[in-house]
């Protein structure tokens, strides 16, 4: 009556998580391959639409790198996520808290160059 039962058997990997379907959110930390540079991660900002082909791209801004440098991610090439965005957007702000936000750096710029009416002026 009683079935042999094998205890032998392992289990098969679960699949991997397709990024594509289910992206990844804001201020998670990823990993991602890239034919130029291998692997690289960083911090995701926001998800954005290739204007040309509607491809979903994730802008990350890179670890290691200058504040505010960010690159355009294909999710396919997306590896790993943590999921850790929702703690990180509510943890309060202090020295452990990575404090991550697109802006606009050309009014800093701007202001460094100088330009040709300023040299004339002597400003």
């Amino acid at each position: 009556m009683n079935a042999a039962v094998k205890f032998d058997v392992i289990a098969p990997a679960s699949k991997p998580r397709d990024f594509v379907m289910q992206p990844p959110r804001s201020l998670d930390r990823i990993t991602f391959k890239t034919p130029d540079d291998g692997v690289l991660a960083g911090y995701v900002s926001v998800i954005r639409q290739h204007l040309g082909n509607g491809e979903r791209f994730a802008w990350v801004e890179l670890d290691n790198e200058l504040a505010g440098q960010f690159r355009g991610v294909p999710l396919a090439d997306i590896i790993n996520c943590d999921d850790a965005g929702e703690g990180r957007r509510n943890a309060p702000a202090c020295a452990k808290s990575r404090r991550l936000c697109l802006s606009d750096y050309s009014g800093c710029l701007e202001s460094a160059l100088p330009s040709p009416d300023r040299a004339l002026m002597g400003a």
